[in-house]
């Protein structure tokens, strides 16, 4: 029965996006790092093209953007521009890449896949709560992801990216 339901969520999730849906929203990201007392927040209007396009234009700070498209991570930030390198998929910020990317195209199964994660899922209300746990994760990577939907668009309304060093980001759909 268990099995079952969480075939039947993965499934039902994919089948609400589209290989070539776009979608634009404005969102938070709130980035806490526990060990040094420190918290940062950003705000600004998040596109995404399937399959492989993301862009993260932010208001607050003004001026920074994130740019993810085919073979490419750009994060633009105080003024300085970092080209991430993304040509081997084995790569920490290749995986991050995809993950974002699968995650917004609801494919959690993939996202688990690309973190050596377990997936567990659950309704909740109005959503589909999805959580991955990776095993052995490593301080900068990926260690937990937690996934909320809404059930009826299969639109990602929250995403918590926790680290394996304890820190973690959380980004909102407004």
């Amino acid at each position: 029965m268990k099995i079952l339901s969480i075939l039947l969520i993965a499934t039902t999730l994919l089948s609400l996006h589209t290989a070539d849906e776009t979608r634009e929203f404005a969102f938070t990201e709130t980035r806490v790092m526990p060990k040094m007392n420190k918290t940062s927040v950003s705000e600004g209007t998040m596109r995404f093209h399937a399959p492989d396009e993301l862009r993260m234009d932010y208001t607050q700070p003004e001026g920074d953007y994130t740019l993810i498209a085919k073979d490419r991570f750009d994060v633009f930030k105080a003024g300085k521009l970092q080209r991430l390198n993304v040509k081997d998929p084995k790569q920490r910020m290749s995986i991050y890449r995809a993950t974002l990317l699968a995650c917004l195209g609801g494919d959690v199964e993939k996202a688990a896949e690309l973190n050596n994660a377990k997936a567990e899922y659950k309704t909740v209300g109005n959503t589909y709560v999805c959580t991955l746990k990776a095993e052995n994760a490593a301080p900068r990577d990926i260690a937990t992801l937690e996934l909320v939907y809404d059930r009826k668009t299969g639109h990602l309304m929250t995403m918590t990216i926790t680290e394996g060093n304890g820190n973690y980001t959380v980004y909102a759909a407004k």
